[in-house]
């Protein structure tokens, strides 16, 4: 994942899914408990913004906690239900970047 703000935005997304982030070599992980790690690496200049991920994480926070932390970081954030599921929150990272959110209650379902 490119952003403006690797090391920012890796501490925000390890505090969603309650794990560490850590400095690597070209950028900074968010370390995962089974898969494999988050990269996240400085997007570069010239790079345009609005990608989106096939990106979905995991936390133990609630909705309310989920939709804080956006609104802390000024990221939009949006509860979506696609039909035959729980639902998600689509989060925009710096303003641009969509990945998807589960609350424990969303990965029961």
């Amino acid at each position: 994942m490119k952003v403006r703000d690797p090391c920012h935005v890796a501490t925000v997304l390890a505090e969603i899914v309650g794990r560490p982030a850590v400095q690597a070599q070209a950028g900074w992980l968010v370390v995962s408990a089974e898969g494999p790690d988050l990269e996240i690496l400085e997007r570069p200049e010239g790079l345009p913004p609005g990608e989106e991920y096939g990106i979905v994480l995991a936390t133990p926070l609630t909705v309310a906690e989920v939709f804080a932390v956006a609104g802390r970081e000024g990221w939009p954030a949006r509860y979506r239900r696609p039909q035959g599921t729980s639902g998600v929150i689509e989060l925009l990272l710096e303003g641009n970047c969509r990945l998807e959110v589960l609350t424990a209650d969303m990965q029961s379902a």
